[in-house]
């Protein structure tokens, strides 16, 4: 009897064992696929894309021309729709009289971005880059289900992706179950709050449909020089003249993701990445002179101390950011984690800056 609950309770063990890592396994081959498909499958199409922040609202139509992960780039046809929050809106009539030209400058700088949205091709960034698949399975749940949808006659599968830690968002990926590629991604905030969705509503594989898109959208195509590029960390102490201050602490599961260069006509700025896998935050570290704030940014800003530091807080869209200055250097933080843990991030950088004193 007693041999016979120890084999019982040794096949469920060791049952277990296997089936752990499999179904993780699994998950993760599933994400590398998605990626692969990234990589190696080409595809013209439309689809509507709608996003929303603190700010209000969008939801237009957009071409896409996928030739690789590297040559991805996308066009909005039209704009569906346009609403601006009930809240930005009264902040604005508060203080109309006060910044009625600022008003006009920013309803000039919105027109103008509409117009360069239909006007202008815009590369379309890898989702998931290699290095950071392992990442993400480390911090967060993933879990695939097939799905009865079908988008534009395609079977889909689901992977749903979930945090393992508090305060992170959900992606869920509707992807074809013939070859891996993105169909539709739904973005949930903490809350389970939609933030962001696309989905496909044409699209085509057929490799000589693609290459004739391509060969027309390729002469209007015209990428922008990329604004920064990637360095190590001992040439960005040579670029600050002092070595660059990384934080002491960082959240669970976030790790430094890249170094990169900011060029310009005075000093040139460093900013260092950290990741989670899927969500970003960003240090910019200056030197000489303290960077230009517009006015109407002034008084969106709210003073703190952190750390015997005066700190400036605002929130842009739905990312938190923080300025500060010290002896030599001016910095910048942006991303959208936590503001209690973005405080925590502030604060090890003075801590950290004070000790090499």
């Amino acid at each position: 009897m007693r041999i016979h609950k120890y084999l019982m309770l040794h096949s469920v063990v060791l049952a277990f064992l296997l089936w752990t890592p499999h179904t993780l396994f699994a998950d993760i081959s599933t994400l590398e696929r998605i990626a692969e498909a990234e990589r190696k499958v080409s595809y013209v199409g439309v689809r509507w894309k709608t996003f929303s922040s603190s700010r209000g609202s969008r939801t237009f139509e957009e071409v896409v021309i996928h030739q690789s992960a590297d040559a991805s780039y996308r066009k909005v046809l039209s704009v569906v729709g346009e609403r601006r929050s009930l809240e930005g809106s009264q902040d604005r009539n508060a203080h109309r009289d006060n910044n009625r030209q600022d008003d006009n400058n920013e309803n000039r700088r919105d027109r103008r971005e509409r117009t360069r949205d239909r006007n202008e091709w815009r590369q379309i960034r890898n989702p998931f880059p290699e290095k950071e698949i392992q990442l993400i399975a480390q911090n967060y749940n993933l879990e695939v289900s097939p799905s009865t949808e079908k988008i534009i006659n395609y079977e889909t599968d689901i992977l749903t992706i979930t945090p393992k830690f508090a305060d992170r968002p959900t992606k869920r990926i509707f992807f074809a179950r013939e070859n891996g590629v993105i169909l539709r991604v739904e973005d949930l905030d903490a809350e389970g709050v939609l933030r962001q969705m696309f989905v496909y509503t044409r699209i085509s594989f057929d490799p000589a449909t693609v290459q004739r898109k391509w060969e027309v959208f390729e002469k209007e195509i015209k990428p922008r020089p990329p604004r920064s590029s990637s360095i190590s960390l001992a040439k960005a102490e040579k670029v600050l003249k002092t070595k660059p201050v990384q934080p002491e602490y960082l959240p669970p599961g976030f790790q430094l993701k890249d170094v990169r260069i900011i060029k310009s006509r005075e000093n040139d700025s460093i900013l260092l990445e950290y990741t989670d896998g899927l969500v970003n935050f960003t240090l910019f570290e200056k030197t000489g002179d303290p960077p230009h704030i517009r006015d109407r940014d002034r008084r969106e800003e709210k003073e703190i101390e952190l750390a015997g530091t005066t700190v400036y807080k605002r929130l842009f869209r739905e990312a938190d950011t923080f300025r500060w200055s010290g002896a030599k250097i001016h910095y910048f933080l942006i991303g959208a984690i936590p503001t209690t843990e973005m405080q925590k991030v502030v604060e090890s950088i003075i801590h950290n800056k004070e000790k090499e004193k």
